[in-house]
């Protein structure tokens, strides 16, 4: 079987979404949900040599009755383009996974997608061993649709119905997120930024944890951080992403849900709702200053808590006034019930409330589309 390292298979490999490449250990990573590996393939069967980080962590409920579990992140594979998993598979670190494998020579352009989170979870590749050959081709073009979020934009707790389940890779289905179904209805290609449990800022900085202030400007400030760690180096030297040669023609940012329990744990509301205003306010300048003029940011909340969604309306129009950026808008998410379909781990919102969810990102985007932008 003929092995080909990845540095050697970098002009073969295109890749979906914010991805990383660590040159010490020659692996490529993409490790935000849907970030995917496309290859065109000719052969009978096509292994795939993994690097992956499992999720260790142990929720509050069962802190001191359980250890860190290993978690390991799931991928689904697709063919030729498919709307429908070919395999999904569960990926540990240093296994060789068969992706393909058919009795005769075919040809198929092959896709792994990760279905998992950022921070929680990462996946790379090492090597590709195959009976056949890697072909040249070109990636197919679509317009980016970039979605800023937390647990919901993740898919948190999507693939369960019982609320009382916490967090599972194997509930957690980043092909069926609301974002990743509208980019499909759109014919948009999806790319995540997202991490349970974030908010735009930490007003009160938490060790180990990021706000999306701290990783939006940089192609993916977890790993390299975790890299660093493990090899006891400094993890200054960050990799900015390259906004202008990745443009997205629509950024949709989902925060708020974190900002607005954080507002709630804090003694003075008055000056953590302030708190929230200019530092949201900031966030969104500097979104429209990395991405450029021509790209369309909608500002949506939902589908769990709608605390500050009159606030960002607010800041919405404040902005828009001030600057008279007319690619500035708002969407509200229906609201999910906590009971019956719409209500998966954690009392996040199920497979069956992300498609309710893509709908209102759908309708959204072309009202945008009809205006000429």
């Amino acid at each position: 079987m003929k092995e080909l390292r990845m540095k050697d298979a970098l002009g073969l490999v295109k890749t979906w979404g914010r991805t990383y490449w660590d040159e010490q250990d020659g692996v490529l990573y993409a490790n935000y949900t849907c970030g995917a590996f496309e290859v065109d393939f000719q052969g009978t069967e096509l292994t795939v040599e993994f690097a992956a980080v499992p999720d260790t962590f142990v929720p509050p409920s069962a802190a001191g009755e359980q250890p860190p579990r290993e978690d390991w992140p799931f991928i689904a594979v697709f063919l030729d383009g498919g709307g429908e998993p070919f395999r999904r598979l569960r990926i540990r670190d240093g296994e060789r996974v068969c992706v393909f494998q058919a009795g005769q020579e075919e040809r198929h352009r092959i896709r792994m997608v990760k279905l998992n989170e950022n921070f929680r979870t990462c996946l790379g590749i090492h090597a590709l061993h195959m009976e056949g050959s890697l072909l040249p081709f070109e990636k197919e073009k679509r317009d980016i649709i970039e979605l800023i979020g937390d647990s919901i934009t993740c898919g948190f707790g999507n693939g369960t119905t019982d609320i009382s389940h916490e967090y599972a890779t194997a509930e957690q289905d980043g092909w069926m997120t609301h974002g990743a179904i509208a980019a499909r209805a759109l014919d948009l290609e999806p790319r995540f930024i997202c991490v349970s449990g974030i908010s735009i800022e930490n007003v009160t900085p938490m060790p180990g944890f990021y706000c999306m202030r701290d990783l939006y400007p940089y192609a993916d400030r977890v790993i390299q951080e975790k890299l660093a760690q493990r090899r006891g180096e400094p993890g200054d030297a960050l990799l900015p992403f390259d906004f202008a040669g990745n443009p997205a023609r629509y950024v949709v940012l989902n925060l708020g849900t974190n900002d607005a329990n954080q507002i709630y744990f804090r003694s003075d509301k008055e000056q953590a709702e302030e708190d929230f205003e200019r530092n949201y306010a900031r966030f969104v300048s500097e979104i429209r200053t990395l991405n450029g003029p021509e790209t369309v940011i909608i500002c949506a909340l939902g589908c769990m808590d709608y605390y500050l969604y009159d606030k960002i309306s607010m800041i919405v129009e404040r902005l828009r006034e001030e600057t008279g950026d007319q690619r500035l808008f708002t969407l509200k998410y229906n609201k999910m019930m906590n009971v019956g379909p719409d209500a998966g781990g954690c009392l996040h919102p199920t497979i069956h409330r992300h498609k309710l969810m893509a709908e209102d990102l759908i309708g959204k985007i072309r009202s945008i589309q009809e205006k000429g932008l």
